[in-house]
């Protein structure tokens, strides 16, 4: 199976799990963002009804790859330049983890610079470079990364390097996550 595959496997498994529940869809809105996920306000707070748009135009990793003259693993360009989307909660092997997804092109540019930091950190430490993808719920310093040379899906405290291994691709990964209804979707960051 494709990463473009898993991934539109996984959107599609979640949002029928959310409607099997009869729970709407909905995250924190950034009300600095023109997000085409956003759908409607939902209550007086941030909060807002979304659903998955498949992205026009692939995001453009050039400039970041060319200034770190490090090029990223295809699967990770694949992942991140599919769908706008809320952050997805899914289990694996029974663990809570959120799976960061971007919300609209503005959330692509802080991705990317989140992305460099974190490249940026484990050339310093010296350490295998990973991308991040998302968070375990039980520890905000878990980070679900993708090892850059292997493709390697794995667990990470941020500093540290890989220590457990999830799947050996990330289209295995999003096909053995399970999609997990909570009843106010909010994203992580």
């Amino acid at each position: 199976m494709t990463i473009n595959d898993a991934l539109d496997d996984l959107i599609a498994r979640y949002i029928a799990a959310y409607e099997a529940a009869r729970v709407p869809l909905v995250t924190e809105a950034n009300d600095a963002w023109q997000a085409p996920i956003y759908t409607a306000a939902v209550g007086n707070d941030d909060t807002v009804s979304w659903q998955p748009v498949r992205q026009q135009q692939a995001l453009d990793f050039t400039d970041l790859v060319n200034a770190l003259e490090e090029p990223f693993h295809e699967d990770f360009v694949a992942y991140f330049s599919r769908w706008f989307s809320a952050d997805l909660a899914v289990l694996w092997d029974e663990h809570p983890l959120w799976l960061l997804h971007l919300h609209g092109d503005d959330d692509a540019e802080r991705m990317l610079a989140n992305q460099a930091g974190h490249v940026l950190m484990k050339r310093r430490l010296k350490q295998p470079i990973t991308l991040f993808l998302g968070l375990a719920e039980e520890s905000d310093d878990l980070l679900i990364t993708l090892d850059n040379q292997t493709g390697v899906v794995g667990l990470e405290f941020v500093g540290q390097e890989q220590h457990e291994t999830l799947a050996a691709t990330l289209a295995e990964f999003l096909t053995k996550s399970t999609p997990r209804v909570v009843e106010k979707d909010a994203a992580i960051g």
